[in-house]
């Protein structure tokens, strides 16, 4: 049995990462906010959960040696520089804490926000130039670059994953398909500010997981890999499958997410595996 640490096991992704990890036969440790609302979302579960700050190791202690550390905590606005700053700092913290506790791997996931504004014709690889336009981008570059290079001091293999947009059972109600949703079930009219004509991407909870754990194994290391869906196509497209009374506005949308995962699937093989049109029609 492979020990892991998470951090952001409360969050979405970070949720769905935990019930396959133990779903595969993992042994998990969660280091936790203390006082988190959502640590319940682990009860009855089989993990080990730490009260932490990830600022502070004074203040917690673990037992033994892991092998993998994934970490996914990440907090504040998008454009909330202070928030953005300080979780550069937190993921060299964490890098710390992975080569103190023997972990041979750091996991850690970075955002399609990276790329910033691609136009929808250019396909968005891993070595496509980065150009963040938010603070929340930004702090995830510096954040790799400083991963990169620290890692390599340390001894620890890293894998950068950046993922690109997740939907699921444990979306938040604020997200685009959420809130569609909850529009079709009260039989009312959806409205958005854009035309829906820029190219997206959609990435099941359950595929994310199952990438991030594959990534965890693979062989390839010290790398960036893109984590989306496989299906490349305009919002509408998207949304036409989930419900049929949105009205669109007139803005244009310029962040694409026309994303190449040829990459991924070569080292970790196929790990998407929900169709979309069938499972967000039956989750809801």
């Amino acid at each position: 049995m492979k020990n892991v640490i998470i951090t952001g096991a409360t969050g979405f992704v970070g949720f769905a990462l935990t019930r396959e990890l133990i779903k595969q036969g993992f042994d998990v440790t969660v280091l936790c906010r203390k006082g988190s609302e959502r640590r319940r979302r682990f009860d009855g579960l089989p993990v080990k959960i730490i009260e932490c700050d990830l600022s502070n190791e004074e203040k917690f202690s673990l037992c033994g040696e892991f092998d993998t550390f994934y970490h996914l905590a990440w907090e504040g606005g998008r454009n909330d520089f202070e928030s953005q700053y300080k979780n550069i700092s937190r993921t060299i913290f964490c890098l710390e804490l992975a080569k103190k506790y023997g972990c041979e791997r750091f996991i850690c996931t970075g955002s399609q926000a990276e790329y910033g504004e691609v136009p929808a014709d250019v396909l968005i690889t891993e070595d496509t130039p980065l150009n963040p336009v938010t603070a929340y981008g930004s702090a995830k570059v510096a954040a790799y670059y400083l991963v990169r290079d620290f890692a390599k001091r340390l001894g620890v293999d890293y894998s950068w994953v950046r993922i690109f947009s997740v939907y699921g059972q444990n979306d938040n109600p604020n997200s685009l398909l959420p809130q569609i949703l909850a529009a079709k079930k009260e039989n009312r009219t959806f409205k958005m500010s854009t035309d829906g004509e820029h190219i997206w991407n959609y990435l099941h909870e359950d595929d994310a997981a199952r990438g991030l754990i594959a990534i965890g194994k693979c062989a390839e290391t010290n790398t960036i890999f893109n984590l989306a869906g496989s299906e490349n196509m305009p919002l509408r497209w998207f949304i036409s499958k989930v419900y049929d009374g949105v009205e669109y506005g007139t803005e244009r949308s310029f962040i694409n997410l026309n994303v190449s995962i040829e990459k991924s699937v070569a080292a970790i093989g196929e790990y998407s595996h929900t169709t979309f049109i069938d499972d967000i029609l039956s989750e809801k």
